[in-house]
């Protein structure tokens, strides 16, 4: 590991319901919007199958992570999986990734709540209302980690009871449904809408794995962050679930695959004021703290780069009154304001969703390499153990690349650049990384050495296959 690790110390203040806020927090927002394109797709039977399929490799997923995430207790995540039991180019890449996924969530995020409030305030203009929440958002995260995922608990909170509140109003009779809309147009592009419907899926659930990136702020990780990164899944599923329900029975089908706000213009279809007020503010607090997540996720996406020095060491810094990676967070805001105002918002989240999935497949893949190289079940090396591991990884990895596969079907050229950028990335890094000498040290994680050590040496067994 980098020396940096002695002086770049982050504070241990963080508790479960902090894991969850910043988990449900980032995701929920997919909830109220960005989801339906799946019935443009496949109809309302196609949004089902998403809902299922992508629920499942998300519960394999969270599980992996909650794993991964209560053994190393860093706050790199997926990055620091990687590099761990993977390699550096891998590593490297997967950090780059989670870096590109939460900043142009962020960005989307921030011109979605500038809209909400435009239409509220017509004298507002967009672009300064964008400004604001990106810079107050980036302010907050510098101050403090704890101040940043208790607000963000409370709105995500406030968000999710909206959803829980309707649903129940509903489903008791306090609002008429139409149960045609649910059979009307069900499948309407056949069996390959079905197929297509999956790429859309991941709205549901698209950074649910970012929860155990606090691990090493958490003041007990390998507790708070299993319970945390479960507790949020179990609120997705529910939360999914509730809304495809709501959407489908108030929402014409048509209408339904091209809606910007669906959870809210079901509230307007319920025709009660009380429904149309607590879906609108759910919708833009969802927003709030997706992006206020976003920054969070993001910065220590790019601060576990930093002190191992895959770019400029200047970003390790912590701040010395708030324990904040300070540097890491104030870069967070450029770039998405770069993002935001590039006039290419729709391909920047389609490149984002493309970094998840690439996630996807390198998260599991990191928890079989960890087990590999470190079969010992303890609880020093692995406080949490996930069930039926590593069948269920290997599962998560076939169907997070079946998801992928689905991309060409509409967005080929974002796909192609992608693999081109990643597969770029991996070289430089794996590059950079030789000339940086740099070694894994297990014995301060307070593990022993990973298994065939002895014969191959720690170096080429630590940093994986691939990368000689």
């Amino acid at each position: 590991m980098s020396e940096h690790y002695e002086s770049a110390s982050l504070v241990k203040t963080l508790r479960p319901f902090h894991v969850w806020a910043l988990g449900v927090g980032i995701v929920l927002v997919g909830e109220y919007m960005g989801w339906n394109f799946t019935v443009a797709k496949g109809g309302v039977l196609g949004s089902l199958l998403a809902m299922l399929v992508a629920g499942t490799m998300y519960v394999i997923i969270s599980l992996c992570a909650s794993e991964l995430g209560a053994a190393t207790k860093l706050a790199g995540g997926p990055y620091d999986w990687a590099r761990l039991f993977i390699g550096p180019g891998a590593a490297a890449s997967v950090g780059l990734a989670v870096y590109m996924e939460y900043i142009a969530l962020e960005a989307a995020d921030a011109i979605v709540v500038a809209f909400i409030a435009q239409s509220i305030f017509p004298e507002l203009q967009v672009f300064p209302v964008t400004l604001l929440v990106i810079a107050l958002l980036t302010f907050i995260n510098y101050r403090g980690v704890v101040a940043a995922l208790t607000l963000n608990f409370f709105l995500t909170m406030i968000a999710f009871i909206s959803i829980v509140v309707f649903f129940f109003a509903t489903a008791f009779g306090g609002v008429d449904i139409h149960p045609e809309y649910l059979f009307h147009g069900a499948l309407p592009n056949g069996m390959i809408g079905l197929f297509a419907a999956l790429q859309f899926g991941p709205w549901f659930y698209l950074g649910i794995e970012g929860a155990a990136m606090c691990a090493e702020e958490c003041k007990h990780p390998s507790r708070a962050v299993p319970l945390g990164q479960q507790a949020g899944m179990i609120t997705l599923l529910v939360g999914a679930a509730m809304t495809l329900y709501l959407c489908s029975v108030l929402i014409p089908t048509d209408q339904l695959g091209v809606s910007v706000y669906p959870l809210f213009e079901a509230a307007q279809n319920s025709g009660m004021f009380i429904f149309i007020a607590l879906l609108g503010l759910g919708t833009f607090l969802t927003c709030v703290a997706s992006a206020n997540g976003c920054v969070c996720d993001s910065s220590r996406s790019w601060f576990a780069l930093s002190r191992d020095n895959y770019v400029s060491s200047w970003f390790s810094a912590v701040h010395p009154r708030y324990n904040t990676p300070y540097r890491a967070v104030i870069f967070t805001m450029p770039v998405a304001i770069g993002f935001a105002f590039s006039g290419f918002l729709d391909q920047v989240i389609t490149f984002s969703i493309v970094s998840g999935l690439l996630c996807y497949v390198l998260i599991p893949f990191a928890l079989i390499r960890f087990r590999s190289l470190f079969p010992q079940n303890t609880s020093t090396i692995r406080p949490f153990v996930s069930p039926l591991q590593p069948y269920i990884a290997y599962f998560a990895i076939a169907i997070a690349i079946t998801i992928l596969s689905t991309l060409y079907w509409g967005y080929k050229y974002n796909l192609i650049f992608a693999f081109v950028f990643y597969g770029i990335a991996y070289f430089y890094f794996s590059h950079r990384h030789r000339s940086l000498n740099i070694e894994n040290n297990w014995t301060e994680m307070g593990w022993p050495l990973p298994r065939g050590s002895e014969n191959t040496g720690i170096r080429k067994e630590a940093t994986g296959i691939g990368d000689e």
